[in-house]
């Protein structure tokens, strides 16, 4: 980088630091109602739902603006300032500030900072290029601290290793590739088989059949996550996929056979299935293009969500440049 271009490029950040807004307060302490009225989590309680919507909008302005900022970087990379600046000034000042690594009260607050994690680490992989090592020193370790944290919440019996173990292999392996952390990524290769190990023969995932109504919902959620890692591990040469004879292949036939018809899940679960099913976010999109020949029909879904950095397109395209 010439002289010109360096003395340019520390223009165009200065103003774009000026120009971006600042970040929310970091949320350090995090207390959560569970919103659910029964014992399975299948009956949402609209009162304690719309309580959680309230309580977590902080948190979740935060994630799809850090998740905004990484996409819009990576898609104008070229001269992508203005974006990347502001993506990691967010995260920096929540690193700075220690959030989620406050006091963190009740199971449904733990499986929040799960979720924003694995947000989090995804958005700062696609803006880590950018990164200079003033923002790595603060926002490394606190990605590590976190994604300890959120590890430490299943040495609890009473936490279920059913989709929340998922989403949290989600975090680690976000972390481990994108604060270069061997030891986390080794962390989330157990949860990837352990996912692998919990899916039937016939395709299910017997703790998500026993969620009632809101089965077929729970297989599609539990997805979002596994197929995302599943991916990350490709970026490393590692096959996700084939663990267990194929089982994530079988537990995507049978959920896409059960979005397309949710019958299916009716019998399967011995309860109608909540309709309209929602199908997720970004698995469909990943697998439709690691696998074109796998299914002649697909239902649609959103390729974007905060929980997994945004834009699952851009996030292919980042780990496919090794980056």
């Amino acid at each position: 980088m010439t002289r010109a271009t360096l003395a340019l490029f520390m223009m165009l950040l200065t103003t774009a630091a000026t120009a971006c807004p600042a970040p929310p307060p970091p949320v350090r302490d995090l207390s959560l109602e569970r919103y659910y009225s029964d014992s399975i989590g299948s009956d949402v309680d609209p009162a304690k739902k719309a309580a959680h919507v309230r309580a977590t909008a902080p948190l979740k302005i935060f994630v799809e603006h850090a998740a905004a900022y990484a996409d819009k970087a990576y898609r104008a990379r070229s001269l992508p300032v203005s974006n990347a600046a502001c993506g990691l000034r967010w995260i920096k000042a929540w690193a700075d500030g220690g959030a989620y690594l406050g006091t963190i009260d009740g199971k449904q607050a733990q499986a929040q900072r799960r979720w924003d994690l694995a947000g989090i680490a995804l958005s700062y992989l696609k803006l880590k290029r950018w990164a200079t090592p003033e923002d790595r020193a603060v926002i490394n370790p606190w990605l590590i601290k976190v994604a300890d944290a959120t590890r430490a919440d299943f040495d609890d019996a009473g936490v279920k290793r059913n989709n929340h173990w998922y989403w949290m292999g989600l975090g680690l392996g976000a972390v481990g590739l994108a604060a270069e952390s061997g030891a986390h990524w080794q962390l989330a290769k157990g949860v990837m088989a352990d996912a692998a190990r919990d899916v039937a023969t016939d395709g299910t995932l017997p703790l998500e059949l026993a969620r009632g109504s809101r089965a077929l919902h729970y297989h599609a959620f539990a997805l979002m996550p596994l197929v995302t890692l599943a991916e990350l591990a490709a970026s490393k040469g590692e096959d996700g996929y084939a663990l267990n004879d194929g089982a994530l292949h079988r537990l995507i036939a049978k959920t896409v056979a059960g979005l397309n018809d949710p019958s299916l899940f009716d019998k399967l679960a011995g309860v109608a299935q909540e309709r309209p099913v929602k199908p997720g976010a970004g698995w469909i999109a990943l697998y439709r293009v690691r696998f074109p020949e796998k299914f002649k029909q697909l239902p649609q879904q959103p390729s974007s969500h905060r929980w997994l950095g945004g834009d699952v397109e851009v996030l292919r395209q980042v780990v496919g440049d090794k980056h």
